[in-house]
């Protein structure tokens, strides 16, 4: 039968909806809001405010799940906001409804302003809450049993586009080298100037009005720098709008642009983020912020301990494998060479301290290169060594569904908030995953003990049934052959 033709829409007068209707059972923020109390930001950011002085502040876990929404899908804090008022999933998370973003009330839950949310996350990102948050949810993975503990890690690093064009790149002006005289000389004369001004008041003339900042900016595009032909790098050149960035690349046939270095200590197993932090792009950034990082793990997680740690060719260089072998930890890192090499022995002893010293250091260099070889040629951690790409899965995850494939802001201070951000959504979202597939075991075991108990009477009858039938054809066929 032909449908008839609706007219327009007339929407009820009045609707009673209930939020937790609205959110599917299965949908990945109810199974977030479940697995992590957000109720804990309130004891770390109460040293931030007073309690007598100053208007009254936005709720912090609410604050906290808005934060965790513009990661978790994606999205910049002006998009969030156009969203937030037609999408119920995001309402229901952040324990408001649509009353409450259409007729705010006082007296009830209400939406911060979307400043309040730019000024609390640098208020909490100078007090060091973010990486509270992401040291709370890798605890609550240890907990939970998703990571173990002895951990087989590992470690990369990945380039980040920062937020600034090439064309801010500008030359940096050294300072003059000048003698004390000739700074006592040049500070007079500026004396003399200011004093002759000074005593020039009756000066009627108004200085020019400075140009209108649309037409400075279309001034400013206008006159971009011819770059063909001239040769850039960050000893003689630095971005204006974000001094932080540097000209970085990976390989020779690619591109430098403007970038930063994000490094990840990752459990191969679990693909939980241990550790992660943003740094200056540089050659050696990505060893040195590594040793850092497995340094602190120790500290900011003593449950666990990293067994192995599995890294690519860029780490195979002789200092980092003595760290690593100092520290206690088995280093899977792809070397270049495999061939052992011979220790070196002298015909000649020597009396010069310095010498000796430089031969002694140079054959426990050969024995430390030799000793990690060893390790590659042996089939005792090829499995751990094949689990290495996961850590460039999640780099991949992070820059396709988390967008940490460019800068959100400028500066290292901005770029290191986005980058644990990033990385405690990724492990709250392998901890949402790991607590919905486990099995039931301990005090959830108990829920269903009459299933418990059947299953059993029923194995040992199947059992029984078994060593009856057998046992009886056993003596059929003795009874033949007699």
């Amino acid at each position: 039968m032909k449908a008839h033709k609706s007219s327009a829409l007339q929407p009820q007068m009045f609707q009673f909806v209930d939020m937790d209707d609205l959110v599917p059972r299965k949908h990945i923020l109810r199974q977030l809001n479940e697995a992590l109390d957000f109720s804990i930001i309130h004891d770390w950011v109460a040293p931030l405010y007073t309690e007598r002085t100053g208007r009254p502040a936005a709720d912090p876990e609410r604050i906290v799940r808005l934060i965790l929404l513009s990661y978790l899908f994606n999205h910049s804090e002006r998009e969030l906001y156009q969203l937030l008022p037609m999408h119920a999933g995001y309402l229901w998370f952040c324990g408001l409804d649509f009353e409450s973003v259409l007729r705010p009330d006082p007296s009830r839950p209400s939406l911060p302003d979307r400043t309040t949310l730019v000024k609390t996350r640098k208020l909490w990102r100078k007090h060091g809450i973010f990486e509270k948050l992401m040291k709370h949810v890798v605890d609550q993975c240890i907990a939970a049993g998703l990571v173990q503990s002895d951990v087989h890690a590992s470690v990369d690093g990945t380039q980040v586009r920062a937020n600034a064009s090439i064309h801010s790149m500008k030359e940096i002006a050294l300072a003059p080298v000048e003698s004390i005289e000739d700074y006592l000389v040049r500070m007079a004369r500026q004396d003399e100037q200011i004093d002759g001004v000074a005593h020039d008041s009756d000066d009627d003339s108004q200085p020019p009005a400075p140009p209108a900042r649309k037409e400075q900016r279309l001034e400013d595009k206008a006159t971009h720098e011819d770059f063909h032909g001239k040769t850039f790098s960050n000893q003689t050149h630095r971005s204006v709008t974000d001094p932080d960035a540097r000209l970085y690349k990976k390989s020779n046939g690619q591109e430098a642009h403007l970038r930063y270095l994000v490094h990840h200590v990752t459990d191969v197993q679990s693909g939980v983020i241990l550790s992660t932090q943003a740094s200056i792009a540089s050659g050696t950034a990505e060893r040195e912020t590594s040793l850092q990082q497995l340094a602190a793990i120790r500290f900011a997680h003593p449950q666990i301990r990293i067994r192995t740690l599995s890294a690519d060719k860029a780490y195979g260089t002789t200092d980092y494998l003595q760290a690593l072998f100092e520290q206690g930890i088995v280093p899977l890192v792809s070397l270049r060479n495999l061939t052992l090499e011979d220790v070196p022995t002298w015909k000649r002893q020597t009396n010069d301290p310095e010498r000796q010293r430089k031969r002694l250091a140079k054959i426990q260099e050969i024995q430390i290169r030799n000793r990690a070889k060893q390790i590659q040629l042996t089939a005792s951690y090829r499995h751990v060594q094949k689990l290495r790409t996961r850590c460039e899965h999640v780099f991949a995850e992070s820059k396709v569904a988390h967008g940490l494939g460019r800068a959100r802001s400028r500066g290292l201070d901005c770029m290191q908030e986005q980058t644990l951000l990033t990385a405690t959504v990724q492990n709250l979202k392998r901890l949402c995953r790991f607590k919905k597939k486990r099995p039931q075991t301990g005090a959830l075991a108990c829920q269903k003990p009459k299933s418990v108990m059947t299953e059993a009477v029923s194995s040992l009858l199947i059992s029984a049934v078994v060593k009856f039938v057998s046992s009886f054809f056993m003596s059929v066929r003795r009874l033949k052959l007699t």
